[in-house]
């Protein structure tokens, strides 16, 4: 069979371009540390690479919701924490003013201080995070206040005292239940195998509610001391015994009775918030252990073995420099270099 001249160099040119190629190849692995830098080289990984990217991204996605959630729940804990020691000095007040060694003019000057308690507790039970928005105003969240003063309940209240009305969503002063759902914001901090569209407080784990129904935290579930139509709130019953200090007369029992009861209630809410930090902390340790696992198998199927890549980037070096010797000695074999 002849072969031409131009079939050698064709055909060392051709082995010249495959080792060029080759080695442009394995040098972009070793640089980039990726077997896999385009779909190419290897069609089947790189559909695998992406599902596994995506899964971790999501998961990086839920950390960053729970750091979130935990920072609103963390704000949330120390209002209700003001509240309660708020409470506990109304408490003390009353069962001091119920002492019949106290005179008119005392308890009108005890009455002062309640005064101050109440607006404190209003400004707790009206406290937004740092982007305005309302912590105990369920999902309400941009409206101005989750408690008013209520002018249409105050009229049998000495002047200066009102009531005050919960203006949130449903459920006001409902007594505290922590699997109601109180059409409260939530955010998602892990993967939701049921799919559910709408969440709620029902042992979901891949959910956590940050913000509250006021009516509910701030409620008292058996309020005996505040008449009809009235809010059965904490901030009510201050007002209760701050319109009995401000007449000079002694609280009622059962006033004290209902500041106690609404400590209880705000332990409860206390220890439910503590249990939504913990769910946070138990999907994050979760995420990160399958979040190490996943980015263990894409690194598998994506990163270059060095070892391997430096080897081969030599033998194809040595191949490269092989096809150029040949390609020299083919440009040689010519017969018009015999005719000269």
């Amino acid at each position: 069979m002849r072969i031409s001249t131009y079939q050698f160099q064709s055909t060392s040119l051709a082995s010249i371009n495959k080792q060029q190629n080759n080695l442009l190849d394995i040098q972009e692995k070793l640089t980039t540390g990726k077997r896999v830098n385009k779909p190419s080289d290897d069609p089947t990984a790189v559909s695998q690479i992406y599902s596994l990217s995506k899964t971790i991204n999501t998961i990086s996605q839920y950390e960053k919701n729970g750091q979130y959630a935990k920072s609103q729940l963390s704000y949330e804990e120390t209002q209700v924490n003001s509240a309660v020691d708020v409470t506990h000095r109304a408490r003390e007040l009353t069962i001091q003013m119920m002492n019949e060694t106290y005179s008119p003019a005392n308890r009108q000057a005890a009455g002062i201080e309640v005064g101050q308690l109440i607006d404190h507790l209003a400004n707790v039970m009206n406290s937004t995070n740092s982007e305005g928005e309302l912590l105990f105003a369920g999902n309400n969240v941009n409206d101005a206040k989750a408690f008013v003063e209520d002018t249409g309940n105050s009229g049998s209240l000495q002047p200066g005292n009102k009531y005050f009305a919960y203006i949130g969503n449903v459920n006001a002063g409902a007594a505290y239940d922590e699997k109601a759902n109180f059409g409260s914001r939530f955010v998602q901090i892990g993967f939701d195998s049921s799919n559910k569209l709408s969440p709620d407080n029902n042992g979901d784990p891949s959910r956590v509610r940050i913000t509250d129904n006021g009516g509910a935290v701030f409620g008292i579930s058996s309020a005996t001391s505040l008449p009809a139509g009235v809010d059965p709130s904490l901030i009510n019953v201050l007002v209760q015994l701050k319109d009995s200090l401000d007449q000079g007369l002694q609280p009622s029992a059962a006033i004290g009775t209902d500041l106690l009861n609404g400590i209880k209630d705000m332990s409860k809410q206390l220890a439910e918030i503590g249990g939504r930090q913990n769910r946070i902390t138990t999907q994050y340790d979760a995420g990160q252990s399958f979040s190490i696992s996943l980015k263990e198998h894409r690194s598998t199927l994506e990163d270059q073995d060095i070892t391997a890549g430096i080897a081969q980037f030599t033998r194809d070096k040595t191949a490269l420099e092989m096809a150029q010797k040949i390609f020299t000695r083919v440009q040689d074999l010519s017969l018009f270099k015999y005719l000269r």
